[in-house]
């Protein structure tokens, strides 16, 4: 036992020295161009490395050019970390720095902040909001019925869609909550005048929220 722990000792030295021979020593982000914080946050992320994935995010924040994109990361990575409140003023930030418009409202980046944004309402409980952002995101380009979450594909835009269902159904929408569901099981059908029609439409969402979860 020792003697690998000697091992792992001098290997993890070993990777040091390498990176502070190339002038790159990983626990000062300064060597790094933002693209490289960039390709390293996001690589995090998909390993659930989340400390790292929050570290080359952060410092990501600090750079002059894409500033934007990591506050995005940040916002995604706190999500994911259920830290709501956190993602929360990450997203909001994106938004509230970018005033020269640099991501445009269809634009990839902006969408995946919007979806983001979503869920952390949704886990905040603010079911109003949940439609806010929601009918933001579909607006944006709702000729887009294909979207999913290009470093988690799993999360697409049926979740969206069914956060929203939730939400209506939570704010007593329920004639929009069933048409919303529909948009993900075309087949159910539900009277949603009728107290059973309601308990219909809840367990459906409920079960399609697991389904997809």
């Amino acid at each position: 036992m020792k003697k690998t722990i000697i091992i792992l000792i001098l290997v993890s030295l070993l990777l040091i020295s390498c990176d502070l021979f190339n002038g790159k020593d990983d626990r000062n982000l300064d060597g790094y161009t933002s693209t490289q914080l960039q390709t390293m946050g996001w690589e995090a992320y998909q390993n659930r490395r989340w400390n790292d994935a929050e570290r080359y995010f952060s410092a990501l924040t600090l750079r002059a050019d894409d500033y934007l994109v990591g506050h995005y990361g940040l916002g995604w990575t706190h999500l994911r970390r259920h830290r709501y409140l956190n993602a929360r003023n990450e997203f909001n930030r994106f938004f509230t720095l970018d005033i020269n418009n640099t991501f445009a409202p269809a634009d990839s980046v902006t969408r995946n902040v919007r979806a983001g944004q979503t869920f952390v309402f949704s886990a905040l409980h603010d079911n109003a909001q949940v439609l806010i952002v929601s009918q933001t995101f579909a607006a944006s380009n709702p000729a887009n019925n294909n979207w999913s979450f290009r470093f988690e594909r799993e999360i697409d835009i049926n979740d969206i869609r069914l956060l929203r269902a939730s939400s209506q159904f939570l704010l007593g929408q329920f004639q929009a909550a069933l048409e919303t569901v529909r948009m993900v099981d075309p087949s159910f059908e539900a009277n949603v005048s009728t107290v059973e029609g309601r308990l219909m439409l809840q367990i459906r969402i409920e079960e399609l929220l697991i389904l997809h979860g």
